[in-house]
Parts: C-alpha cells; structure tokens; sequence
C-alpha cells in the first residue's frame, strides 16, 4: 500500500490530494431493492438521518473541494455535509459526470428481476447490460474523465502564487492580530509568520468555570507547509474567546459524532475524524454505488493501488454515507508525461452510522440493492 515518494526536483511538476468518496445516504428504493439509475428519487427518512450523522462526523474536517451528482438523493447528501461542517469554505459543485449508472429498461425493476432478464440472455449477471443502459466500461469512462480533469484542475490551482483563504467561524467575530494574520496566508510568507503566530497564540487562553482550554503551540509543526498543512495552526483559532462560543461548542459535544468518546474538550473541538499532514488539497466527492465501485476498479486495474483484504469485495456496493479515502500524487514531467500514485486510507468506512450502546437507534440499515 505504500505510495511512491517523489523527489523535489524542478523538472517534476505534482500535485498531493486526500480524494474521499462518499455515497448518497439511503432512499426508498435502497429499502425496497428498486434499481434507480437516472431516476430522480429523494432521500427517505433513514436517508437524512444518515446524511445528518455524517455531516456530524466531518464537521471539522476541512475540505478544499466538494464535488457531487446533480441527482437529488447524493445532492441533499452533499448539502447536509456542507451545512454541518464548521471549517470549510467552499461550495458544492456538481457534475453530471458523477450520476448514477444508466440502467436503460432496469430501472424501476428489482434486482432479482434483473438477474432473471441476464439469465434468459444467457449472460452471467456481473457482465450484463440491460438495453438502453451504460456498460460498465462507459461508466468507468466517465470516472476517468472526472478524475483526469480533478487531476489537471488541482495541479493548476497548486501552481498559481495566489493567497490561501481559510474559514473562520463566526463565532470570532471580533477582529484581532491573530485573525488578521491568518485569514490570509500565501505560501511563500507563512514560515517567516510562523513564529509571529506561535507567539500571539502563546498569549492566549480560554476558561469557564471548570472549563479551560490552553492552545498549545506545538502542534504547528515546521516540516513541511504545503497550503493544507496549515490546519494546526487554524485550528487552534477554531476557539472563539467569548462565552457564548464556549456554550455552543459544549452543546456540541451532546451531539452523536466522531469527537464524542474524546475526554479532553479541547481535542473535541479543534480536531477532525481524518488528520492531514500529506495533501495540498482535500477533495469531498459525494456519488453513487457504481460510481465508488468504478473508481476503485480504475484505481486497482489501471494505476495498480493494492488494496489489499479489500480486493475481494471490489464489485461491492458501497454502505449509504460510507467513507472510503484515498492519498492521491499526481505529477507531469517537462515532457508531459504524468504519473498517479494512490494510497488507500480508508475503506467503506461507516462507523458514523452505528450506535454501540443502542442497537435501536443504529442508521446502518440494509440496502436491499446492492448491485
């Protein structure tokens, strides 16, 4: 699983990203086994309860980019997760290159009707296509296309000499030194502002009543300072100074998350589910079942990402709202030949869903549809 390190050398232009796929939480159709394809179905009642779970779970990871299907059910997916998250600034953007699979006369059908229809063809079922729908090998065109033109986009935006903008949470609303100095940061001065931060945050401490949060200013690091790797040091501004901040943040720790089992509030609030010390970007793309599915075909067949114990399972459908993550080096030499080296990270991760104390209140439903 270990990804190729590139050398820094000029002639070698790269580009690092964290790639998270989720997929759209669960619909009506998933419960009842129906096939959806390009049909436009909503999310059901267990579906905003999912997308609501996961939004808690990443809500304070910051993500650069995030991109989803204009259909509805991965579109209200994709809004949930940007309504709940404290730390990104960025808008959804959407890409019909992300739809579902076309699955022509099947939609509307069960699975096992369609398992029938392969039978009387003659065709084994993992290699049938219905009339009227998108083979597997043009689904996977699309996932190329989206991937190279990320790929292409990233690596333009990483070579632009322009400002790093971050959010701050409304909660700061009073400007100070330390806001100032970091609502914009270019690359090229944030080492000679390191230690100027370092000392303003040094300064500052939070307390109320038994409550106390110290920001300790080790956790920004020198060793390397690639636009994303400014997180610690955002972070530790996530912690707005008045009293009614506190009180909110408090609340937020009755609330079913990824932060709940911590014991220090202080990590509680200023840390996300995933830690990011690798990428120059950090990509949310919010999809369907046979979408992740051929991402990772492509992945595994054409760039040769080991994914290990996983492999057997790779024609699964990925859980409603799980998490599989991805590091991903994108590089184009002077001559224009690129090279694309993955990571996997994580794997149809749906922790989020599952309610360990209450097996009553568990969102981990099966998906009847599992194509």
């Amino acid at each position: 699983m270990n990804t190729i390190i590139l050398q820094n050398t000029k002639n070698i232009d790269h580009v690092r990203f964290n790639l998270t796929l989720v997929r759209h939480a669960a619909t009506r159709a998933n419960a009842e086994g129906t096939i959806q394809g390009l049909i436009d179905t909503e999310l059901s009642n267990i579906g905003h309860l999912q997308s609501q779970a996961l939004g808690q779970y990443l809500q304070y990871h910051r993500f650069s980019h995030i991109y989803s299907s204009d259909l509805k059910r991965a579109a209200e997916t994709a809004r949930q997760i940007r309504a709940f998250n404290r730390v990104s600034s960025c808008k959804i953007q959407y890409d019909s290159l992300l739809r579902e699979r076309m699955y022509g006369i099947a939609e509307g059908r069960t699975r096992q009707w369609l398992r029938e229809l392969a039978k009387e063809s003659g065709i084994p079922y993992i290699n049938f296509t219905p009339p009227g729908a998108e083979s597997t090998a043009q689904v996977r065109e699309r996932v190329i296309k989206f991937f190279r033109n990320l790929c292409h986009e990233l690596l333009k935006n990483s070579r632009t000499n322009l400002s790093v903008k971050f959010y701050i949470p409304n909660s700061l609303s009073q400007e100070n030194n330390e806001q100032s100095l970091l609502r914009s940061i270019s690359s090229e001065n944030f080492i000679s502002s390191q230690q100027t931060i370092t000392n303003l945050i040094r300064k500052r401490s939070l307390s109320t009543g038994n409550i106390q949060i110290k920001l300790i200013t080790n956790m920004i690091k020198t060793t390397s300072y690639q636009s994303s790797s400014f997180d610690s040091a955002l972070d530790l501004l996530s912690v707005s100074s008045d009293q009614q901040s506190i009180t909110s943040s408090i609340s937020l720790l009755s609330r079913r998350s990824s932060f709940e089992k911590q014991q220090n509030l202080s990590k509680d609030l200023l840390h996300s589910s995933y830690k990011n010390n690798f990428s120059d970007f950090d990509i949310l793309i919010v999809t369907h079942g046979a979408i992740i599915r051929e991402f990772i075909k492509y992945f595994v067949y054409d760039l040769q990402v080991d994914i290990g114990q996983y492999l057997d399972t790779i024609q699964d459908i990925a859980p409603n709202t799980s998490i599989t993550r991805f590091k991903v080096t994108y590089s184009i030499n002077d001559d224009l030949n690129s090279m694309t080296t993955i990571k996997l990270i994580d794997y149809h991760n749906k922790t989020h869903l599952i309610n360990s104390n209450n097996d009553k209140y568990n969102l981990d439903v099966v998906n009847k549809c599992s194509l």
